[in-house]
C-alpha cells in the first residue's frame, strides 16, 4: 500500500494509507461494529430468555442494581464488555489496519500501562478508598463472605477491566480515528463523544460534570500519549475500587443524586493524574506540552536531525513499547 502521511498523531493513522484514508472507510468501519454488537445483544437476549424460563434459576433484580446479586453484576457489566470485540473486530473488517486502534505503535502498549500502572492504582486506591472509609454512605454494612460473594469478585475481575476498557475503544478510540479520518483537528473525536457518555449515565448534575470531565481528560490523554493505554488505566482504576466496595451498601449501583461536595475531590484526582501521566509521556519522549505522541512510518535514518527527533516525528514512537 503507498504511504499517504507519515509520522501521525493517534486520531489521523487512518492516513498512514491510502485504503485506510478512504471517506468511506469510517462509515464501513462503524456500520460494522454496530452490526457485530447488534447480533451479541439478540444472542445475549435469547440466552436471557431460555434462562428465565428454565424453572428454578435465579433471576436479576429489576434494574440490574443489586450489589449482592452475581447476575446483576452479570447482566451489568456483559453487554458493556461485549463492546470491545465489536469494535475490534468492525475496525478490522470494515477496512482499517490491524493494530492501530490500540495506538500509535500499532499495538496494545501494555508496558507504557504497566509502569504507568505502579503509581496510578496505588494513588486511585488511596483516594477513593479512604473517601470511602471516611465518609461511608448511610447504608453501609459489610457482607457476608460466602460463595455468592465469592462468584461476584470472579465476575468483576474478569469483566470489569474489559467493560472499563470496552468504553474506552467505543468512545475515545473510535471517535478519535473514524473523525481524524476527515477532520485535522483532534478537538472534533474529544469533545463530540463527552455528551454521548454523560447520557449514558444516570447521575444528578454534580455525577454528570464527574462523567464529562473524565471523558474530557481521558479524550485528551489518548491523543497525547498516542493511544488508550493510559485511559483504559484510569477507567478501571477508578472502576475497580469503586466495584470493590459496591457490596458494602445495597444503593452503591443506583445511579442517582450524588453530594457536589464530591467534585471537590473527584474533578483534582482527575485532572492531576491526567496532567501527571502528559507530562511524564512529554518527558519521556521530548515532546512539547501541545504536541501528542506520534506514529513513524518512515526507516530511521543513521543520524536523524535534533528538530525531528524533539517533535516525536522520527523516533519517539518507535520508542514506546
Amino acid at each position: 500500500m503507498m504511504l499517504i502521511e507519515t509520522a501521525v498523531p493517534y486520531h489521523r493513522l487512518a492516513r498512514l494509507h491510502r485504503r485506510s484514508a478512504r471517506w468511506w472507510t469510517p462509515l464501513s468501519t462503524l456500520g460494522v461494529a454496530l452490526g457485530l454488537y447488534a447480533a451479541m445483544l439478540g444472542l445475549l437476549l435469547v440466552a436471557s430468555v431460555v434462562w428465565a424460563l428454565l424453572p428454578g434459576m435465579p433471576n436479576p433484580s429489576a434494574w440490574f442494581d443489586d450489589p449482592l446479586n452475581p447476575l446483576d453484576w452479570l447482566m451489568m457489566l456483559g453487554p458493556l464488555a461485549m463492546m470491545l470485540p465489536a469494535v475490534l473486530l468492525g475496525v478490522r473488517w470494515g477496512g482499517r489496519r490491524r493494530g492501530t486502534i490500540h495506538s500509535v505503535a500499532g499495538r496494545f502498549r501494555w508496558d507504557l500501562m504497566l509502569r504507568a500502572a505502579v503509581v496510578v492504582v496505588p494513588v486511585y486506591v488511596v483516594v477513593l478508598a479512604g473517601w470511602r472509609l471516611i465518609s461511608p454512605p448511610e447504608d453501609f454494612a459489610w457482607p457476608p463472605l460466602d460463595a455468592r460473594l465469592l462468584i461476584i469478585a470472579a465476575i468483576v475481575l474478569l469483566l470489569g477491566p474489559l467493560q472499563c476498557a470496552a468504553e474506552e475503544y467505543v468512545f475515545r478510540g473510535l471517535p478519535q480515528q473514524l473523525l481524524g479520518t476527515w477532520l485535522r483537528s483532534p478537538a472534533w473525536g474529544i469533545l463530540l463523544p463527552v455528551p454521548l457518555f454523560v447520557l449514558g449515565h444516570g447521575y444528578d448534575w454534580a455525577g454528570q460534570v464527574g462523567i464529562g470531565a473524565f471523558a474530557l481528560a481521558t479524550g485528551v490523554l489518548v491523543w497525547k500519549t498516542g493511544g488508550l493505554e493510559l485511559a483504559i488505566l484510569l477507567h478501571t482504576a477508578n472502576n475497580m475500587v469503586l466495584f470493590a466496595f459496591a457490596p458494602t451498601s445495597p444503593s452503591s449501583l443506583q445511579q442517582g443524586p450524588i453530594d457536589p461536595f464530591w467534585l471537590l475531590i473527584d474533578l483534582p484526582l482527575v485532572f492531576g493524574v491526567t496532567l501527571g501521566l502528559c507530562v511524564w509521556v512529554s518527558r519521556r519522549h521530548g515532546l512539547r506540552w501541545n504536541e501528542p505522541l506520534r506514529s513513524s512510518t518512515a526507516a530511521p535514518s543513521s543520524a536523524p536531525d535534533k528538530r525531528s527527533l524533539s517533535a516525536g516525528e522520527e523516533g519517539s514512537a518507535v520508542a514506546v513499547g
